[in-house]
């Protein structure tokens, strides 16, 4: 089946309304939008902690400027990428995938557990958590490996470069 000229520049994304609307106000970009809304008051907060570097080296506030920028550039790209994208289509017979609410509440369980459980333990569960959530439930001992090895490297570089001490369970 052909279609007319006419149809076929009805049909064009650039002259198809109903396709502009979905295309700035689905889901992922809803969800998106929140997240880049969400890193600029986190990098707005982080700017008023102080400057980020003084005479004698980084300061505490150096950290969560670095995260709130990186926040808002990777969340800008994610944003563009999903405007260029080809429109998905809606299919009913696919099931639904939760993996975004689970990933609130294993960071929530890691807020709540942080300083009673300490950094090495929370911090390994939280990542293992998120590295099952986005993988499958094979390989369980390489992924808790390679948990422990992300949280030591994470412990050093807050405990040597930046001076931020972590909860231990130890005390």
């Amino acid at each position: 089946m052909t279609l007319s000229p006419k149809q076929q520049l009805a049909a064009t994304p650039t002259n198809n309304p109903a396709r502009e609307k979905t295309m700035l106000l689905n889901r992922p970009l809803v969800f998106l939008y929140v997240i880049l809304a969400v890193s600029v008051g986190y990098l707005i907060s982080a700017l008023n902690l102080g400057a980020p570097i003084s005479e004698s080296g980084l300061t505490p506030s150096f950290f969560p400027i670095l995260v709130g920028g990186a926040a808002i550039f990777f969340c800008s790209i994610l944003i563009l990428q999903k405007l260029r994208a080809e429109p998905e289509k809606f299919q009913s017979d696919v099931p639904r995938n939760y993996t975004h609410i689970w990933v609130v509440v294993a960071i929530f369980f890691y807020i709540l557990g942080f300083k009673p459980m300490g950094y090495f333990i929370s911090s390994g569960l939280f990542v293992f958590a998120l590295i099952v959530l986005f993988s499958s439930f094979e390989k369980l001992l390489q992924k808790a490996a390679i948990s422990a090895v992300i949280v030591v490297i994470a412990y050093v570089m807050f405990q040597q470069l930046f001076g931020v001490r972590l909860p231990t369970l130890w005390g």
